[in-house]
């Protein structure tokens, strides 16, 4: 981080529940959430997350490429990650079908 650097909120923190139960969408459980991220080139992406289980966190750039990927990831910081290209880069959180945990996401650009 540099001495004049501004942190950009790309995703205020939001609190909810992975793993719930949905008779309304495709196999019951809404256990995939994506967070479009909305990057500029040469920023470094940063992603803290906190949960009450182990889930698996993947943030993927513009070009589908994968940036990073943890499984079984139970709490913590991810990053910083190079933004090699202005778009979106998205971060998807997942959980087994039938697992639950209750989620405390946000990620900012520096």
């Amino acid at each position: 981080m540099s001495l004049f650097g501004r942190k950009t909120m790309l995703l205020e923190e939001t609190s909810f529940c992975l793993g719930e139960l949905n008779y309304e969408i495709f196999g019951g459980y809404d256990n995939v959430k994506t967070f479009p991220l909305h990057t500029k080139v040469g920023k470094q992406v940063t992603v803290s997350i906190e949960t009450s289980a182990p889930i698996d966190v993947s943030v993927v750039d513009g070009t589908g490429l994968n940036q990073k990927f943890k499984e079984g990831f139970t709490g913590g910081t991810i990053g910083p990650l190079p933004v090699k290209e202005k778009g979106i880069m998205t971060l998807i959180l997942g959980i087994w079908r039938g697992d639950r945990s209750d989620v405390t996401v946000s990620a900012w650009m520096e």
